[in-house]
């Protein structure tokens, strides 16, 4: 049995903390007949898994909720808290490759060509997008379909990736204006569905409407494309509101 200070010695955990863990329910020792908290194995358990969630990341909330769980409903939870902390890992990826980029330019250490420093960013967002998205594109549209969308991404100038930057911060915009007052037709919703469209024929000029709807349902079946325009707007209706624009719009000639 260990006292508050000695788990906090033991854990690395401050007492302080250990207390407001009993104060929120999270981990509550049982009393000695002092009245002081005495931490059991059980305790000592259930501490390691909330330092284990904490470390990935997981809120103290969700924590208490998932230790209260069945073993099923906490794996699938870690499952999705994997997929969110890869695509973070992405993200970074992406940002020091263009940090480097940046710096080795910044401290003329490098004679490459502007179009080169530019590929090199280029190629870090094709290889986190194929770890992200790659099987699913190709299960939908074949290999061929994927593989010339990303040689014309790779072949993007400079004016090209800021035009397709400019449709998506355009979609954004109207996006956001749309889920204030939806309305199918309306001003909003059209300029959502063209700067999509823009967006998407930078590197797949043969878009079609059917492709286009499949890519919309895309947003709302698969979460880690719903967490995108999440994180794009702020709201969690932003891609099923894209999805009903796109039905609305993407019609054949």
């Amino acid at each position: 049995m260990y006292s508050t200070q000695q788990l906090a010695t033991l854990s690395g955990v401050s007492a302080r903390t250990l207390r407001y863990y009993d104060q929120i329910g999270l981990l509550t020792p049982p009393l000695a007949a002092n009245g002081y908290r005495q931490y059991g194995p059980a305790e000592v358990d259930r501490l390691q898994l909330i330092l284990t969630y904490r470390a990935l990341g997981f809120a103290l909330a969700d924590i208490r909720t998932l230790l209260d769980q069945p073993p099923a409903q906490r794996v699938q939870a870690l499952a999705q808290q994997r997929e969110k902390l890869l695509a973070n890992r992405r993200l970074v990826d992406q940002q020091l490759a263009q940090l480097e980029v940046t710096l080795t330019n910044q401290k003329g250490e490098s004679n490459m060509p502007d179009t080169e420093k530019f590929a090199a960013f280029k190629q870090a967002q094709i290889k986190a997008n194929d770890e992200a998205y790659g099987n699913e594109v190709t299960a939908k549209y074949g290999n061929a379909a994927k593989a010339a969308a990303d040689a014309r991404f790779a072949g993007l100038s400079e004016a090209q990736y800021n035009a397709m930057t400019v449709a998506e911060t355009q979609l954004k915009t109207a996006l956001l204006a749309y889920l204030t007052a939806p309305a199918l037709p309306g001003a909003d919703a059209a300029a959502a569905y063209h700067a999509h469209r823009e967006w998407l024929l930078a590197t797949t000029p043969q878009l079609t409407p059917v492709m286009h709807r499949g890519l919309a349902a895309m947003y709302v079946a698969d979460p880690r494309f719903t967490a995108y325009y999440t994180k794009l707007t702020g709201s969690k209706q932003a891609a099923a509101a894209l999805q009903a624009i796109v039905d609305y719009y993407a019609i054949e000639e």
